[in-house]
């Protein structure tokens, strides 16, 4: 179906004042507990988006952490403010005081809304990458019993990197019979009877090598070889991003995409559970490159990317297909699997939300008109409603997205169609 004009709301939870209420710019209304709030969050549609949830902190005063985990799982994309002074550590996005006004409270929205993305949180390890891509080899390269060898590191590049540095500390201890050896970050966490040797390979550092029951010449030379061998892992791994990355948004390529549809689908089938993916493109894209130039066209789609990052969930993954068209695995295992399971509703007010905040998007180079003068149109699919296998599946959210362009672009079109 086409996308209507959505209007995001703010819902009060516990003691609020009436004059605060009313003063909010955008529709607002105050419920008693948390369990009203979680109602609001899960009946509204995608036309009357909760923004914002704002708490009396008294209401977080006994399993505050799990009871904002349960609004996450409701929808992960409302911003949660904390009103109160006993806000840290609750996992809230923003806290206000308790007398604050309409100002410093939309103003603690804003700016849980405009927070940069953390760079480490969003920067998928080795363990992640291969096993999102069903890369992980099933065998078990860690025995105590085997006489560990280079050839099984190797294997452990190969087939399981996520266990190599186990691999290599274990062949380390058979080789030299050490009580213990560790590779560590900094020698302050090194145990007070070991020594220590830096593990560098040319200009790259990997840590320090500690031991106990090694000489200094020991441990210096088999810090060398240790060392050499985390730069080949290293290598290996800046290889495998290079294959899956995309080099100028960060986001992943359409070599990942088939690779992680093929085998998230595979586990939705074995799961029986929903798969959803949506492809979309930005309206007119052609048009910001004429007239300001391929430097705001990249940083356009460098943005898209970073704010699209900032509010699917965890386990969902975004592509970079083509030039400004991507697609995004709505994936995260997450959100409840059981019958009922609000999968759709869930992708839909992540997908609407995402087409609202690019509206609202700053860009920079685009001079006056940095703001509001980006649209995107998309089309999702979702498994098993839609299409079973991955082609098909792919071709269903192209063919709504291009329905999408008929109807006046700036929508994203879900659904069967009539």
């Amino acid at each position: 179906m086409p996308s209507r004009e959505t209007r995001t709301s703010i819902v009060f939870a516990g003691p609020t004042s009436d004059a605060l209420v009313q003063s909010m710019e955008q529709p607002s209304c105050a419920v008693r507990t948390l369990y009203d709030a979680i109602g609001k969050l899960a009946t509204c549609d995608a036309t009357t988006l909760v923004e914002a949830v704002v708490i009396d902190d008294t209401l977080l005063e006994k399993n505050g952490e799990q009871h904002i985990d349960a609004i996450r799982r409701v929808d992960p994309t409302s911003i949660i403010v904390v009103r109160g002074s006993h806000a840290k550590n609750t996992g809230a996005d923003a806290s206000v005081p308790y007398d604050c006004n309409e100002r410093i409270l939309t103003s603690a929205i804003a700016n849980a809304l405009s927070k940069p993305i953390d760079a480490n949180q969003n920067e998928e390890t080795e363990q992640d990458l291969d096993e999102i891509l069903g890369l992980v080899d099933a065998v078990d390269y860690v025995q105590e019993t085997t006489n560990l060898g280079d050839t099984d590191l190797v294997r452990a590049l190969m087939h399981s990197p996520s266990s190599f540095k186990e691999v290599l500390l274990r062949l380390l201890q058979q080789q030299t019979k050490w009580s213990y050896c560790s590779i560590l970050n900094d020698t302050q966490s090194a145990p007070a009877d070991s020594i220590t040797a830096p593990l560098r390979y040319g200009h790259e550092e990997h840590g320090i090598l500690a031991a106990t029951g090694a000489t200094s010449d020991d441990i210096t030379r088999w810090a060398r070889w240790t060392a050499c061998w985390l730069n080949l892992a290293r290598k290996q791994r800046q290889l495998k991003l290079l294959a899956y990355k995309d080099e100028l948004s960060g986001a992943w390529n359409r070599r990942f995409l088939r690779t992680c549809l093929t085998k998230e689908l595979q586990i939705a089938k074995n799961q029986r559970r929903p798969l959803t993916i949506m492809i979309f493109d930005i309206d007119d894209f052609k048009h910001y490159n004429d007239k300001w130039g391929h430097d705001a066209g990249d940083e356009i789609i460098r943005e898209v990317v970073k704010l699209l990052q900032s509010i699917i969930r965890k386990g969902d993954h975004v592509c970079r297909i083509g030039g400004d068209e991507f697609a995004v695995l709505f994936c995260d295992p997450t959100p409840p699997r059981e019958p009922g399971s609000n999968h759709p509703t869930t992708v839909e007010i992540l997908a609407r939300r995402f087409r609202e905040q690019v509206s609202k998007a700053q860009f920079p180079k685009l001079g006056e008109e940095a703001t509001g003068s980006l649209s995107i149109s998309g089309g999702l699919a979702t498994f098993p409603w839609d299409a079973s296998d991955v082609d098909s599946l792919v071709e269903k959210a192209d063919q709504r997205l291009y329905k999408s362009k008929r109807l006046g672009k700036n929508s994203i079109t879900i659904g069967r169609e009539e």
